[in-house]
Parts: C-alpha cells; structure tokens; sequence
C-alpha cells in the first residue's frame, strides 16, 4: 500500500505583478503572502493581469532516491504556468482538477518554484467573476512512502 506524507508549501511567497492589463493607478510592486489566498487585499478586487508567486523549498530530508514526489495544486484563479527551477512544468485553469506532477528527479538541494497566474479581463470566470484572482488553493508536495 502506498500513502502519502504532504509538506504544505502555503508560504511565505513573493509575489510581484507583471503585466497589468490596462489598469491605471499605483500598484505596489511586491507582497510577502501565504496561500491559498487570493490578491484582493494587495491588488484590490479589480484587478486584471498579470502576477508571478515565487517560493522557494529545501530538498526533503531523508529522501529515498526511489521514492516518488509529487507537486500538486489544488485551484488557480485563472490561468496559472508552472515552472520549477526554470523547467516548465505545465499549465491549469480555474475549474482544471488538481494539477499534480511528479518532480522527484528534478529537484535539487535548493529549488525554486514560480507560478505565473494569468486573469484577463475578458475571462469567463462563471461564480467567481466578481472575485480577485491569485493561487486560491493548497500548493503540496505529496512523498510516497510504502507500508
């Protein structure tokens, strides 16, 4: 049987705007948040653009070179790219199921993981139309382990 042990990478995150879509106004340029959460509190709730949320993590300790680690997200507000230490890991939606991949050969004793969230302000966002945009879910690393 395999389970499962989570380190929650909830935070802190730097997270910075990159391309405001026709906003005008003073936006700061950098925030220090956990997540999941969303960026009406720094941006406002009106915001449409673009921002990047960096975070960087350690190496597991007491990693077994053949144990599987997964990288998951839980929910995106709208469109999110993903990258770990510069290698392009995918892409999710708002709606997508959990984006899960597995990093394990990837990692290195240092690793830095950057989330581009996309919300255009024509997005169809159906509920949550009205509502700031940012990584509104869990971020997770998931190790398998067996028993």
């Amino acid at each position: 049987m395999t389970d499962f042990h989570t380190i929650r990478l909830h935070g802190p995150w730097t997270a910075r705007t990159v391309e405001p879509q026709g906003q005008s106004g003073d936006y700061p340029s950098e925030c220090r948040l956990h997540i999941p959460s969303d960026w009406g509190d720094w941006l406002g709730h009106s915001f449409r653009g673009r921002v990047e949320y960096r975070r960087r993590f350690g190496l597991p300790t007491q990693l077994d070179p053949d144990q599987a680690v997964w990288l998951v997200f839980e929910a995106v507000d709208f469109e999110a790219s993903i990258s770990l230490n510069d290698i392009e890991l995918g892409t999710m939606r708002l709606g997508d199921d959990p984006f899960r991949v597995e990093i394990g050969n990837r990692m290195q004793k240092s690793n830095h993981l950057k989330v581009v969230i996309d919300l255009p302000a024509e997005a169809d966002r159906g509920v949550r139309s009205t509502e700031p945009g940012g990584l509104i879910g869990s971020v997770r690393l998931e190790i398998a382990t067996t028993s």
